[in-house]
């Protein structure tokens, strides 16, 4: 009961994190690679947009620019569109539209859409969900990065969202798309699956945990960790783990990445993030590897930096809990009594 209840405050840790990452994630690619103006209409200007997407009258890529901006500066503006008639249904037309701006800015509309509550995120969802998981394939990686950060911000909206993204078939293609070689877009879609995972936790199909599973001890953990460790908080992640991860050689890695990034900054929360992860791992070897290292190579001092440090203490705690549980006698908790 304190385990579960110790992973639920993980959780909810890791949710104020991630809504806190949707605001800042909210354009995929940069403006400045588009020749469009950054224009804000008024909120007037806004029903006008709503309006003229109902009728199915004919919008232009400033146009909808425009209405992408106004949906960041106030989310009454989210809540227009949401509840004119037919102008969801427009933008969404305009995602298979001919233009490649007009597609680009249709999705960038729905990325930002996104950024609502619950039941703004599944109405778009509903609706734009199977055009972006199409555009995820794109020839243009303009249009497959920005998709992927839109679906990402949908699936943050809420569980709704993402049980119906999963049925689209969001997270087998995403899924998909880890071993792709562009780094953008592997990024854009590491943020979807964060956010998906985060949101589905347990009902996300063991078939989905495992193949991730399979890819994801390859990447650098500076990218991975973060999905990594939303994934071992899953209920078949310690009776699965070891079948995928090949500790010998992960554990190495952990351990070269723990030495960089500790002399970078005690702060990054890629730490947070592993230690959890080994933590919830429950695997007496890969405790001892781990814990090892820090004695071996004459760490003690960054061990106790990191538990005096507010950002990670709590995480390297629980790795030392359920460590002592089953290797008190490891030389890393005398050392720490001294």
């Amino acid at each position: 009961m304190e385990e579960e209840e110790a992973i639920e405050g993980i959780r909810e840790s890791s949710r104020n994190l991630l809504l806190m990452n949707r605001r800042q994630k909210r354009d995929a690619v940069t403006d400045e690679k588009r020749p469009l103006p950054n224009l804000r209409p008024n909120p007037d200007a806004v029903t006008q947009l709503a309006n003229k997407l109902k009728t199915k009258s004919a919008v232009t890529a400033t146009e909808l620019r425009a209405l992408k901006n106004s949906l960041i500066d106030d989310a009454a503006n989210i809540e227009v569109i949401l509840h004119t008639h037919g102008a969801l249904r427009g933008i969404v037309r305009e995602l298979s539209s001919h233009g490649l701006n007009k597609q680009y800015e249709a999705i960038g509309c729905c990325c930002n859409l996104g950024l609502g509550d619950a039941k703004a995120g599944l109405a778009v969802a509903k609706s734009a969900g199977p055009y972006l998981i199409a555009a995820l394939d794109s020839l243009n990686a303009d249009l497959a990065i920005s998709s992927a950060w839109a679906l990402g911000n949908l699936a943050g909206s809420g569980p709704k969202a993402s049980e119906v993204l999963m049925a689209q078939g969001c997270v087998a293609r995403l899924t998909h798309l880890l071993v792709c070689n562009y780094e953008d877009l592997r990024e854009s879609v590491l943020y979807a699956l964060v956010h998906l995972c985060n949101q589905l936790k347990d009902n996300l199909p063991l078939e989905y945990v495992t193949k991730m599973l399979s890819i994801l001890p390859r990447l650098r953990l500076s990218i991975s960790a973060h999905l990594l460790f939303i994934l071992s908080c899953h209920c078949e992640f310690t009776t699965n783990f070891q079948s995928y991860f090949i500790v010998d050689e992960f554990i190495p890695k952990v351990l070269h990445f723990m030495s960089a990034s500790t002399e970078k900054s005690l702060e990054d929360p890629n730490i947070v993030y592993v230690f959890r992860l080994i933590a919830n791992m429950n695997c007496v070897y890969t405790f001892n590897k781990f814990l090892s290292y820090f004695v071996d190579n004459d760490k003690m001092n960054v061990l106790k930096k990191l538990l005096e440090t507010d950002q990670v203490n709590e995480s390297v705690l629980w790795l030392l809990g359920n460590a002592y549980k089953c290797c008190s006698e490891h030389m890393v908790f005398k050392l720490l009594l001294r």
